[in-house]
């Protein structure tokens, strides 16, 4: 009697409800039910046994400079155009044009990057994929005229999409259901983080007038190392990613359970503290039986689950929310990449926005090209518009999961819209048009992040990335056009491209009433 008491009361010692409880979400008795229980279990019950601590923490860590990277690759030709479009005699359309580029790129790749992810895994692809792209942004810092600058965008949207798509789904795979979309919507502030930081790092660069000559044939300015500077992020970003896992959501979907149980381990162990052999999951239920093919068979594997993504019951909701992603991607980028420029345009002219655009104020194609000033508060509007997110991304945290993402996404689109409508009538100071200008990228972000924490909710497992590769591709298309029309739009006067943007972010923010509410769902 007594040699079963004290074995007793030691394992209530080392198992403390309320400690356990805060790390796992368990409490210790259901903990003692899960180990005890001899039916395997899913995914959702082993993750959630892992906890939450040193792992997810170091993980957040490494995906910072991945979304970084996102807003460099194709945010960074924004900040070069005062500077580049004389060494390049760019006009507003070439500016474009290259803005556009880099979402060409990544819109050729996506079905490529999407089936080879499903079937051959996301560590991979991320860590590949970040360390070439990076090696295409070097290239592209080289770049001395329009049309080699034109095809190292290109080259690097086309690797970047890959590993980016996967990330989304990668870090989803690795937390809790009520932890899913706090998290994702938590990466939505690195967005933040990297859109206050690029301006500044533009402003200690590109204010100073450096230009090195290297065997009398390349030169390079400061927008040259401007570009080199950024480069080297995804260059990290690919190295990173080298001491994270493979998703065990991933691993249990193609019948490697054995691996996957071993990363629940090592997780459990980081988090809690204890060691691996403690983790009271023991065995995993198969969701797959046979694993997937290499090198040709799984693309040819690859093409074979393409197909249920495009056939019902997913093919209605896919067209749905890359329709309202196109609308979204079409009115929040087209701002954001021609902010940086617009800002500086405002900044040598008092009299406000419209003045500062209007179609009589762009050179003419004879005249001695002379850059744009820039100084200090030109780059502190860009600043300002990226910091502007916190709080809304704060609010947004705190309402997502009780007001449901579709209310959260449609009503920060209409909210949006009206403000960038107003735009033409209120900006009549530099102060005005950031205030504005912030609140609605702030809004039209918190919108973004919504839909893609509810795409990541709609698809099981298999078609996961493929279906946030198609839904960040369409983002991409609306992205194209609007930088592309924006500058085309502007001959027409003030009002047109404003008055376009707005209507278009109306429509998707009533077309998210439509898509199913996915919050607390939990992943398939």
């Amino acid at each position: 009697m007594v040699k079963c008491e004290v074995p007793e009361n030691a394992v209530k010692e080392e198992m403390p409800h309320d400690h356990l409880f805060k790390v796992t979400g368990l409490s210790s008795s259901n903990l003692e039910k899960l180990a005890e229980e001899a039916e395997p279990s899913d995914f959702e019950s082993a993750i959630a046994a892992t906890g939450y601590g040193k792992f997810n923490i170091a993980l957040m860590l490494c995906t910072l400079p991945a979304f970084w990277s996102a807003v460099s690759v194709t945010s960074s030709t924004s900040y070069i155009f005062t500077r580049a479009q004389c060494d390049m005699g760019l006009n507003l359309l070439d500016m474009g044009t290259i803005a556009a580029m880099t979402y060409g790129g990544m819109i050729s790749s996506a079905m490529v990057w999407g089936f080879l992810s499903d079937t051959l895994g996301r560590r991979k692809i991320m860590v590949w994929g970040f360390f070439c792209s990076g090696l295409v942004e070097i290239m592209a810092a080289m770049s001395q005229n329009f049309a080699m600058l034109l095809v190292t965008r290109f080259a690097s949207g086309f690797l970047f999409n890959g590993p980016f798509a996967v990330l989304v789904s990668y870090l989803a795979e690795l937390h809790r259901t009520e932890l899913r979309a706090r998290v994702i919507l938590l990466t939505s502030l690195f967005f933040t983080i990297a859109n206050t930081t690029l301006p500044l790092l533009a402003w200690a660069i590109l204010t100073k007038n450096m230009d090195f000559y290297i065997f009398n044939y390349f030169v390079i300015h400061s927008w040259n190392i401007f570009l080199f500077t950024t480069a080297l992020i995804p260059l990290l970003t690919g190295l990173a990613f080298l001491c994270l896992p493979e998703s065990p959501k991933f691993l249990m979907s193609r019948g490697r359970n054995e691996e996957a149980l071993a990363i629940f381990r090592t997780i459990y162990k980081w988090n809690t503290g204890k060691p691996a052999e403690e983790f009271p999951v023991k065995t995993l239920v198969e969701e797959k039986n046979e694993q997937q093919g290499q090198g040709i068979a799984a693309l040819k594997g690859g093409w074979a689950q393409m197909a249920p993504l495009y056939k019902p019951p997913h093919l209605k909701w896919l067209a749905l929310i890359c329709f309202i992603h196109i609308g979204c991607m079409f009115g929040s980028n087209t701002i954001r990449l021609w902010y940086p420029q617009l800002a500086a345009m405002i900044g040598s002219d008092s009299q406000g926005l419209c003045s500062a655009i209007a179609p009589a104020n762009q050179p003419a194609a004879d005249e001695t090209c002379v850059p744009i000033a820039t100084d200090m508060l030109t780059y502190l509007q860009s600043v300002a518009v990226g910091a502007g997110s916190v709080l809304t991304y704060g609010i947004g945290g705190i309402f997502i999961n009780r007001c449901g993402k579709r209310l959260v996404a449609s009503f920060c689109g209409i909210a949006s819209a009206l403000l960038i409508i107003l735009m033409p009538f209120l900006g009549n100071s530099a102060f005005a048009v950031v205030a504005m200008v912030t609140t609605a990228m702030a809004l039209t972000s918190l919108c973004g992040a919504s839909l893609s924490s509810i795409t990541v909710d709609l698809f099981p497992t298999s078609l996961r990335v493929m279906a946030m590769s198609t839904f960040l591709m369409s983002g991409r298309a609306g992205t194209i056009t609007g930088t592309v029309i924006f500058p085309a739009l502007i001959d027409y006067g003030c009002l047109p491209p404003f008055l376009t943007i707005g209507a278009v972010l109306i429509v998707c923010g009533l077309a998210c009433f439509l898509v199913p509410n996915t919050t607390l769902k939990k992943l398939e």
